[in-house]
């Protein structure tokens, strides 16, 4: 999370005039720091906790890009030309746009993305599909199968440009790895949803099971119902024994990792237990829906244990189901 003195500064960089408002020694006026505060107050009331923790992040990094530059269309345009070379995907850049819209606009200020941030951001998506058709799709998802076999070699030393990993520093990596593919694919969560959860966020119920409440970035900008995923089995474990290492403060991060670290971790761990193909770490969600509709879940029950806002993307994911035990394989052989 970001502290005042960061969110000041951020905010004043999206007024694009943050050298001129600075004293001698480098300082904020009193005026601008007041209104820097009010504007963070007022982004922090008008969007829920776990959008504030994602836009935080990317303001945060894009103000490091900065660097004191003074932000407009054109380094706008520039961060999502880096980015692009850093290779982030194309919703980190999306994202990053939205979060300077976003607080430019509850500042009272005109965004500074304009002509040149939409052709740049348009370029990043097209060339992001012409070097690799083959991620166009859904994603593959994780079968409960694999799932077991990733969990049960998690911990295990793997080899690096440095040589074998030590067998401690496995066990450590492989008790956050093992929590992420248990909330990806249990959890049904999106690894963004992923990367900001809190211990606050996580109960550890009775029985052994875990139940984690999602705060949500997409269906439910308000947080007005509750989103609670429930982990059991090994999955749960995974969690618990993690929180056991760690003996974490409940506003402490459950993983520790950005977006794009977790799914790296999610697509090494798959790789390492000789699971084939590309793996993405929206697998997990996509895995979970499929087994549940093969072993008889109603659709209205996976909409709610993955918390999907419509059916739709339930009856998507879980095409291969109906195609396989459908009636024609049913009735016609």
């Amino acid at each position: 999370m970001l502290d005042a003195n960061e969110k000041c500064t951020i905010v004043l960089s999206i007024m694009q005039d943050v050298p001129a408002r600075r004293g001698a020694a480098g300082a904020l006026s009193a005026t601008h720091r007041a209104g820097a505060e009010a504007a963070a107050e007022l982004i922090a009331r008008s969007a829920s906790a776990h959008t504030r923790r994602v836009y935080a992040s990317a303001l945060g990094q894009l103000a490091a890009w900065l660097d004191g530059r003074r932000l407009d269309d054109a380094s706008l345009a520039a961060y999502l030309g880096y980015l692009h070379q850093a290779g982030r995907a194309p919703a980190t850049a999306a994202l990053a746009v939205a979060a300077v819209r976003r607080a430019a606009r509850d500042a009272g200020e005109e965004p500074p993305a304009g002509p040149l941030t939409r052709q740049a951001l348009e370029g990043f998506r097209r060339a992001a599909e012409a070097l690799a058709p083959a991620r166009r799709g859904q994603a593959r998802g994780l079968t409960a199968e694999e799932c077991a076999a990733v969990l049960a070699t998690c911990g295990r030393p793997r080899r690096t440009g440095r040589g074998l990993e030590r067998a401690e520093t496995a066990e450590r990596r492989g008790l956050v790895d093992a929590a992420i593919v248990a909330l990806l694919f249990h959890g049904a969560l999106r690894r963004s949803e992923v990367a900001v959860l809190r211990w606050a966020d996580v109960e550890l119920a009775d029985g052994g099971d875990v139940v984690v409440t999602v705060g949500r970035l997409k269906t439910n900008q308000a947080g007005d119902h509750p989103d609670v995923r429930r982990l059991v089995g090994s999955c749960a474990a995974a969690v618990r024994r993690l929180q056991a290492a760690t003996t974490p403060e409940s506003g402490d991060s459950v993983v520790g990792l950005g977006v794009d670290q977790g799914n790296r971790r999610f697509a090494a761990a798959c790789a390492a237990a000789g699971l084939e193909g590309r793996r993405t770490s929206h697998g997990g969600r996509v895995g979970l829906a499929v087994e549940l509709t093969a072993r008889g879940a109603a659709t209205h029950a996976v909409q709610l244990a993955g918390g999907w806002k419509d059916a739709s993307m339930v009856v998507r994911y879980a095409v291969s189901v109906a195609t396989r035990d459908g009636a024609v394989s049913r009735y016609m052989r």
